[in-house]
């Protein structure tokens, strides 16, 4: 039977390019909201929340294996009202769920499959099934649900409490001294957990973590700690030469599945590449390496050429799988290699650690590199321009033979956090690299979002889809797009961005401020609400809603002079030290909070009809933790416009309310600094 011969379940007018992947399944699905919820009261039925994502390879496997499937069809139907969730468009229903997962087994993962209660509390959480496995767990829950009740009452009671335990904000009754020895007391804690051979934390898989990366390239930097240095360009370094990333079309991959970064999980994600762009292009500015350049150029043509809608927005993600396996979009035989570069296979083999019988699975390769240029060049006798230009010649033959294989699905919806992540990445790489097309990209998706957030009087949309609009913005969505026009205003010195910027933050601090009066709920108290509320603190992959929230107070309490924005960033971050302490590599973006707060904001103001080439010159130093405007400083001696002597361009180097002298030049600036 064909797709259009299926009848479509209740998840075919969705926009989710997830949920419509199982919109002809038999399983009769339904979107989360009322009626899915109202129907499980009404016919008091357990309820399946099975939660996944577009590109989750395991989320397609149970798919075909279960819910493909008319036996477990015919389980799920009967017996329960079946649900199913994006976790990336819904990721307060993730949290939660989440959570239990962990309280019930100590782990999560997606697809995550819930059984709950018709009050939407969970008793059982996991992972992926077998069809075995699941019409087992299915069978064993409506037996007891039917026959016994009140087990299951107790068990979703017991759940829940672990899940409230979890979630308990941490409110340490006296920090302690607030200085750089607790830098210092950090990074001693968290070095145990670096893999300094590799890079990344120890044993597998590995995920790369921007957020630590680009703290601990600033530690190691300010303050001369050689080992941080050392660990984030090993990191660097090795993911650059990795598998998981992809040498003919750019762009990082999910994760590497073994200790090495050798082999990718196949999916490419948005936000993955865009925090990557990010880091790749700070640790330029640090260490002038090419190799990174070319990370982020690569990185950014991928973006455009795969993941760029028509009207300057971005895509999602891109499938682990095509033609129904995973990865073979992206790996090569040793005989496919041979036909299409003849001659030239040999030391390009041998370059991308290419092996007869493959380096993967099924006589496949994944191209990764063992050494660096200089020293393979060396080798073959030859030069490393010599080296680069063979290489590229050779990679261009085989881009063209890849693009004409059966890609992996877009999943093209356009989700705000993440598109804010990408808008700072061309944002910061545009001054890394001297591109102001990028900066130009950047404005264009960020201008969607400004008209959006000025138009609903500074409210948010999650998602977006062929225009459409469908679910309200969380605290990551807000968050993310403020960090996004503070760093577009650290790029042009346009005062509009503030405007936006401060428009989204009175949004937060009116309808997500949580319980405790200090940190942020994930949801908006206008929307309906969830079994509970949910407060986002630990930095992951992507960082936390609540630690991006406080840095973004931190940096405009400075820009626009609000010390009541500082005094709630610092509120946060003293709630936070105890946790900060005892595990950094989940807090690293409150660890830099931290060290910006140690030090007090550190201001770089430039006032002149020359202060955007003066912005230039700076964008190409290693200056993260500054923050710059355009505007003259609100408190220092002597300032006013007698300053603007004959029309000059200066700068005022500020720290901590106090501005120095001005000067004239950007060398004479950044001595300033290195005295602070």
């Amino acid at each position: 039977m064909s797709m259009t011969e299926k009848k479509p379940n209740h998840l075919i007018n969705e926009n989710s390019p997830y949920l419509l992947q199982h919109a002809y399944n038999p399983v009769d699905w339904h979107p989360w909201g009322s009626d899915a919820l109202n129907i499980a009261n009404e016919q008091s039925k357990l309820m399946i929340i099975s939660i996944g994502y577009a590109a989750c390879h395991w989320c397609h496997v149970m798919e075909h294996e279960s819910f493909e499937d008319e036996e477990v069809a015919a389980a799920m139907n009967r017996d329960f009202v079946s649900v199913k969730v994006d976790r990336e468009e819904r990721p307060d229903i993730d949290h939660i769920y989440m959570a239990a997962a962990y309280a019930t087994t100590g782990r999560g993962g997606w697809p995550l499959n819930v059984i709950a209660l018709p009050d939407q509390r969970p008793v059982f959480a996991g992972t992926y099934f077998s069809k075995h496995d699941w019409l087992s767990v299915l069978k064993y829950f409506n037996d007891i649900f039917k026959n016994q009740p009140g087990v299951l009452i107790h068990q979703a009671s017991e759940i829940s409490s672990g899940m409230k335990k979890m979630h308990n904000l941490p409110y340490p009754a006296d920090p302690g001294q607030l200085d750089k020895s607790l830098l210092h007391e950090i990074f001693s804690t968290w070095e145990d957990d670096l893999d300094f051979v590799h890079g990344g934390t120890h044993g597998a898989p590995k995920f790369p973590m921007p957020v630590n990366n680009g703290y601990l390239l600033w530690y190691g930097t300010i303050h001369h700690n050689a080992k941080a240095l050392k660990y984030t360009e090993v990191s660097l370094d090795k993911m650059a030469m990795g598998g998981i990333y992809d040498h003919l079309g750019g762009g990082f991959s999910r994760y590497s599945v073994d200790a090495q970064w050798h082999v990718p999980h196949f999916e490419k994600m948005l936000y993955d590449n865009a925090q990557l762009i990010s880091l790749y292009s700070l640790a330029y500015t640090a260490t002038k390496k090419q190799e990174y350049k070319q990370v982020v150029e690569e990185s950014i043509a991928f973006i455009e050429r795969e993941l760029t809608s028509p009207d300057g927005l971005f895509y999602a993600s891109l499938d682990a799988d095509s033609e129904g396996t995973e990865g073979a979009f992206y790996t090569w035989t040793s005989d496919e290699m041979r036909k299409y570069l003849g001659d030239n296979s040999g030391i390009f083999l041998d370059y991308y650690s290419c092996e007869e019988k493959g380096n993967w699975e099924h006589s496949l390769n994944v191209l990764r590199k063992s050494t660096n240029d200089a020293n393979f060049a060396a080798r073959y006798d030859i030069s490393v321009d010599q080296l680069a230009a063979f290489i590229d010649v050779c990679k261009d033959q085989l881009f063209t033979v890849r693009g004409k294989r059966i890609r992996p699905a877009t999943d093209d919806k356009i989700l705000t956090c993440w598109n804010a992540l990408m808008i700072s990445a061309l944002s910061q790489s545009a001054g890394a690299f001297n591109k102001p097309h990028w900066l130009e990209r950047a404005i264009t998706a960020a201008d969607f979002y400004r008209k959006n957030v000025t138009a609903r009087n500074g409210k948010l949309w999650r998602n977006s889809k062929a225009g459409s609009f469908a679910i309200a913005g969380f605290l990551d969505d807000y968050s993310f797009l403020i960090k996004s026009f503070l760093d577009i205003y650290r790029s042009n010195l346009d005062n509009a961005w503030l405007a936006s910027a401060e428009l989204l933050t009175g949004e937060v601090l009116l309808h997500f401020t949580a319980a405790d009066g200090t940190f942020f709920n994930l949801s908006s108290d206008e929307e309906t609400r969830l079994i509970q509320d949910t407060v986002e603190l630990s930095d992951n992959v992507i960082p936390a809603s609540n630690s991006q929230m406080a840095r973004n107070l931190f940096i405009l309490g400075y820009l626009l002079n609000k010390q009541e924005y500082t005094l709630r960033s610092v509120a946060m971050l003293k709630k936070m030290v105890s946790q900060i302490k005892r595990n950094p590599s989940f807090h690293a973006n409150w660890v830099q909070l931290l060290a910006d707060h140690i030090s007090g904001p550190t201001g770089m103001n430039i006032v002149g009809d020359e202060k955007i080439l003066r912005l230039q010159e700076f964008s190409a130093c290693f200056l993260p933790h500054v923050i710059f405007s355009g505007n003259q400083p609100v408190t220092s001696p002597g300032v006013g416009e007698s300053n603007m002597i004959n029309g000059k361009t200066l700068i005022y180097v500020c720290r901590d309310k106090t501005c120095f002298s001005p000067v004239e030049t950007v060398r004479e600036a950044i001595q300033i600094l290195g005295k602070l």
